[in-house]
């Protein structure tokens, strides 16, 4: 009885790694068009969390006789930032008001990882690697929940460019940032992809004339600030 268990095993064994063979992902070049759904928040910063836009292309590069490990590169826009609700006196009045960061970026991400063929049809993965990314727009911008002269004045006041250089060097933000990420997913025919994934910025971003002027005043420093990002997107495999 003992032979025949053991006879069973050796089988399972054999019969799983055959499987993994036969699902093993074919060596060779892809690509992938993306496009989905951000949740950023700036880390170190009164601004709670942002939901916006991503979209990018990613080229997938499956290594020879590496058995199911990959690297991966391409090119995103992608929109972080904060957002932040706040009441303000106009006159007399207390208003609700809403106040938000708006930044646009191209990013590079550069990752290895490891993929799974669990049958012929659903494919697993998971990556991990840098990030680096330049800042190519957007804007603060505050809005008032009233109308009139008054209000109009102060979100004028509150709306700038985000990555402006001059006017308002004590509120904005340099444009470099880099950082590390993962991703996992799943692959459905060999086409139609589901994605979670998380950035870590590690570059603070906060201009160093803001952190200057702040420490010259108060005698205290600011705190770093970096991006962080979670990210919802679905892909197709060309």
């Amino acid at each position: 009885m003992k032979k025949f268990f053991s006879l069973l095993i050796v089988l399972a064994m054999c019969s799983g790694n055959v499987m993994a063979l036969d699902n093993e992902p074919e060596e060779g070049i892809s690509f992938m068009g993306l496009f989905g759904m951000n949740v950023s928040k700036l880390q170190n910063h009164e601004y709670n969390a942002k939901v916006g836009a991503t979209m990018g292309i990613r080229a997938d590069y499956m290594l020879p006789n590496a058995h199911g490990t990959y690297l991966t590169a391409g090119v995103d826009w992608t929109m972080k930032g904060g957002k932040l609700s706040y009441s303000e006196m106009v006159g007399t009045t207390n208003v609700d008001a809403t106040a938000k960061y708006a930044l646009h970026y191209f990013e590079v991400p550069i990752r290895v990882g490891f993929r799974y063929n669990a049958s012929d049809e659903l494919g697993l993965y998971g990556e991990v690697g840098p990030y680096f990314a330049v800042g190519v727009g957007g804007k603060h911008k505050v809005k008032l929940d009233m109308d009139g002269d008054a209000a109009n004045q102060i979100e004028d006041a509150g709306t700038y460019k985000a990555f402006r250089n001059y006017g308002y060097p004590d509120k904005t933000f340099q444009r470099w940032d880099a950082g590390i990420g993962f991703r996992v997913g799943a692959e459905y025919n060999e086409h139609y992809n589901l994605m979670l994934g998380c950035d870590w910025g590690l570059a603070d971003i906060y201009r160093n004339s803001l952190r200057d002027d702040f420490y010259d005043n108060t005698g205290t420093s600011l705190p770093k600030v970096h991006n962080f990002n979670f990210s919802i997107t679905l892909g197709y495999r060309f």
